[in-house]
């Protein structure tokens, strides 16, 4: 069991670290759904660490020394073996009881499936594409550290992303035309 130290030098470090970690995994990720998956893999990663106890000069360091060895692993592993559903009927149908009543499901699944959509466009285009985007909205990252980060111009940035929103904003309304 973790005690309640552990835990609070896990906040701490989770905390400072946190963004810089994200930006390093998207920027070096092949599969930018595959994102928060190995995040959490170098966050469990340092917790067990932490719950040894041993003490490091430059965790920031070895933090980031976790996070280029977990991409690499989470890639050598997960596309080896196929990934398996650990859900089974009767634990979907528990999850359904889960759902407070008190929420508007209509409008939550419409919001849904609009991400799922510009999601799937996003994916069908190049990896630069859906990393500035993932970069840009879910990181809240600007225009020129995402461009530092990618080792790209900042012109360029602004260009895919730009671009890429108006081919959506056109796509996103041919589309709702067709629903209509």
């Amino acid at each position: 069991m973790i005690d309640q130290e552990t835990l609070k030098k896990f906040d701490e470090i989770y905390a400072k670290t946190y963004a810089n970690i994200l930006k390093y995994v998207i920027c070096n990720c092949s599969n930018i759904e595959d994102v928060k998956d190995i995040v959490q893999n170098i966050y469990l990663e340092l917790l067990k660490v932490l719950h040894k106890k041993t003490t490091y000069n430059n965790l920031n360091a070895y933090i980031m020394g976790i996070a280029k060895n977990k991409v690499k692993e989470y890639y050598r592993f997960n596309y080896k073996n196929k990934i398996i559903s650990l859900f089974s009927k009767k634990e979907d149908l528990e999850l359904l009881d889960t759902i407070p009543n008190n929420i508007d499901l209509q409008k939550d699944l419409i919001q849904k499936e609009d991400l799922k959509f510009i999601w799937s466009y996003l994916k069908n285009k190049k990896v630069i594409i859906a990393k500035i985007f993932y970069l840009y909205y879910y990181s809240n990252i600007s225009i020129k550290e995402i461009a530092k980060e990618l080792n790209i111009n900042e012109s360029n940035v602004k260009h895919y992303l730009y671009r890429t929103l108006k081919e959506l904003k056109n796509v996103v309304k041919q589309r709702g035309e067709e629903n209509v």
